[in-house]
């Protein structure tokens, strides 16, 4: 009677999950071409080869699925659940995550290539054999970056076109002061060999003075780590020594309330001596 119910519910089960599928197919649908296309850009911004991104977007669904029956296997229900919600938020996390650690490297390596830019053409290379020539020599990760912008000029787009796409894609203050003399140089003329060699120089002059500040506020985002770090710190310790007070914290009122006040005035002094301490050069 027993294995009758069971195989009964477990039936009823799988048909309320077939039924809702079908009557959500359409939004299902809609949302795994909006998956392919977060697929599809998110490899463009990393690399200049193209991928498959219906196949990586159908390997992130499964993912996700084995993640959802482990999770119930290992957890309580309710539990299990929400981490498997909350786990949604983590590949978009890491891509910014990567993508701002990227873009820092890039920013850094953008005198020099414009130098060598420079030097390119004042050797008599035009505009696209230097970008070109950048694309095969300069160092990673801004290589594929002009990789890209050699594809793309490759495949039939105008040079305007692609350092526009660039100017847009990295959304830097330094890359723009660059892709902006590049523009107004194809639109007024001009040598551009000498626009680019004092560009060079102004951002290597920006990056020293970048570096002097971040040496002396260096102190203050040590700080802020102990900041971060001391409380949970000592919330550990006191959880060793006095466990029924700190079990008193999650389990009552008066205690959640404390815990709110403490991570609000926590977060406020991080927040403010992060601003104090960041670099506005």
């Amino acid at each position: 009677m027993n294995d009758g119910v069971m195989y009964g519910a477990a039936a009823t089960a799988g048909l309320a999950v077939a039924l809702g599928i079908w009557g959500l197919r359409g939004w299902l649908a809609g949302r795994f071409m909006r998956d392919q296309q977060w697929m599809q850009e998110t490899f463009a911004r990393f690399q200049p080869e193209p991928v498959n991104a219906r196949a990586y977007a159908l390997g992130y669904y499964a993912i996700y699925v084995v993640l959802f029956v482990v999770a119930q296997v290992l957890f309580m229900p309710v539990f299990a659940t929400a981490v498997w919600v909350a786990c949604w938020f983590v590949p978009g996390m890491l891509v910014r995550w990567a993508w701002g650690r990227r873009v820092k490297q890039i920013d850094a390596q953008i005198a020099q290539s414009v130098a060598s830019m420079a030097n390119s053409i004042r050797a008599g290379l035009t505009l696209v054999q230097s970008i070109t020539r950048l694309a095969e020599q300069a160092p990673e990760p801004i290589r594929s970056e002009f990789k890209i912008m050699a594809n793309q000029y490759a495949l039939g787009a105008d040079m305007e076109t692609v350092i526009k796409s660039a100017k847009s894609r990295l959304n830097l203050p330094n890359f723009s002061l660059f892709a902006s003399a590049l523009l107004l140089n194809r639109e007024m003329g001009g040598d551009v060999s000498e626009t680019l060699t004092r560009i060079s120089k102004s951002l290597d002059k920006l990056r020293e003075m970048r570096k002097t500040v971040e040496a002396h506020t260096s102190e203050g985002r040590t700080n802020i780590k102990v900041l971060l770090v001391a409380p949970v710190f000592m919330l550990l310790v006191m959880a060793i020594v006095v466990p029924r007070g700190v079990r008193m914290l999650f389990t009552t009122l008066p205690g959640l309330a404390i815990l709110t006040v403490a991570v609000g005035l926590a977060g406020t002094g991080v927040y403010m001596a992060n601003r104090i301490t960041k670099a506005e050069i």
